[in-house]
């Protein structure tokens, strides 16, 4: 398996990543963690989750993907893996996350929120690598950059 770094960053990831969007709706859990084994087993390292997730977006599972995968990470060796997860932000499609109430704008209010949530779900004291899943356009861009950056420099967020 290729690796990667990831810009800059001292974090090498697997050339494939595996996306978790169905874990807890259409992958029950036993079924997905048999699937993040085999990709553990196949030298992927490179894990991917949302704080909205399971899709279609649904009040009743929402945040479900992220309990799945924190579960099976508890008994892997946490630096073997690099877990990537998102807050939701506004959405500009079909896809509107039930997170908030629907409201999650990427404001320092809402991050940090989401990112806390995360860590408590994924069972972990930090995240690899933490994203936007979409842009907010209504609000500026600095304040979202300065909370992420804030993350990193707090040890909560590695990228």
């Amino acid at each position: 398996m290729e690796h990667r770094r990831i810009g800059k960053s001292a974090i090498y990831v697997s050339d494939i990543c595996m996306g978790t969007m169905t874990f807890g709706s259409q992958t029950d859990e036993a079924e997905a963690h048999r699937i993040l084994d085999r990709c553990l087993d196949a030298g992927i390292n490179f894990f991917d989750t949302a704080e909205g997730y399971p899709v279609p977006p649904d009040i009743k599972w929402v945040g479900r993907t992220e309990d799945i995968v924190g579960r099976w990470m508890k008994g892997k060796n946490r630096d073997a893996i690099i877990m990537a997860t998102k807050v939701s932000g506004p959405s500009h499609t079909w896809f509107k996350s039930p997170k908030r109430g629907g409201m999650t704008t990427l404001d320092r209010h809402n991050i940090i929120t989401a990112v806390e949530e995360s860590l408590r779900r994924l069972q972990t004291d930090y995240i690899d690598l933490y994203q936007t899943h979409w842009p907010d356009h209504g609000l500026a861009y600095d304040e979202t950059m300065e909370v992420l950056d804030e993350l990193v420099r707090s040890g909560k967020v590695r990228v």
